[in-house]
């Protein structure tokens, strides 16, 4: 078996991009001078992929044992060091790593439960709006993108991580949390976003591709517009 690309975005999403070893939490991106950008992060099995594996003897079955609850992000130097010495990090120590970081990621962003549509609307476009001025001005399909020795590639890159990602997640999370104030057509919307931000998340920091990744569903420019 091998660990699924649903697995994966799930663990990305889950880990804000950081080492989940407490005494770690190293960024997993590497910024180059030329624009590139490397990852590093390592999908560490909780409990052996094999029983001969490190923490291996379990009665966990193969496939279980590369799904979401038995795998945990960790840096290169933290993968090794806890496979290398198995019994200084026992399967109890990883699973309240992982748990604990996910609480502390959760912990940062604390979205507000809105009575009003109107409130919940200036919140969500104003984030559509900067995402939509930074596109516009260095996407792939920018003026300044197609000129001759541009640094609008770079300045992508550069704004997808540092404001795009992070406004989809805040878009996701809002609409998330205030559901109640949503239609029918609108939940609807926010499906197709949210398998958008996950693929394009996926796309531009695990250092993969998902070759089907859902484009930016256009109804998101009027959700919240009517009633």
């Amino acid at each position: 078996m091998a660990i699924s690309d649903r697995t994966k975005r799930l663990l990305w999403s889950r880990s804000g991009g950081y080492c989940q070893n407490p005494g770690c939490h190293r960024d997993f991106f590497v910024f180059f001078q030329d624009g590139n950008i490397s990852s590093l992060e390592e999908l560490a099995h909780v409990i052996g992929q094999s029983n001969q594996g490190p923490r291996g003897k379990s009665d966990l079955s193969v496939t279980e044992r590369d799904e979401y609850n038995n795998i945990i992000l960790l840096c290169p130097n933290c993968h090794s060091l806890i496979d290398k010495n198995p019994l200084q990090f026992s399967v109890k120590t990883l699973q309240n790593w992982k748990q604990q970081h996910e609480e502390a990621i959760k912990l940062i962003f604390v979205f507000p439960v809105y009575r009003e549509r109107q409130e919940l609307a200036q919140s969500v476009h104003k984030l559509l709006r900067i995402n939509k001025v930074i596109f516009q001005q260095y996407g792939p399909h920018s003026l300044q993108a197609i000129a001759p020795f541009s640094d609008a590639v770079k300045d992508w890159k550069r704004h997808v991580l540092a404001d795009v990602i992070p406004n989809n997640r805040k878009i996701a999370n809002l609409l998330s949390v205030n559901e109640h104030l949503l239609t029918e057509d609108e939940k609807h919307i926010l499906d197709m976003f949210i398998l958008h931000q996950q693929a394009f998340e996926y796309n531009h920091v695990s250092g993969d591709k998902t070759a089907y990744a859902p484009l930016f569903p256009k109804e998101m420019n009027n959700i919240l517009r009517g009633e």
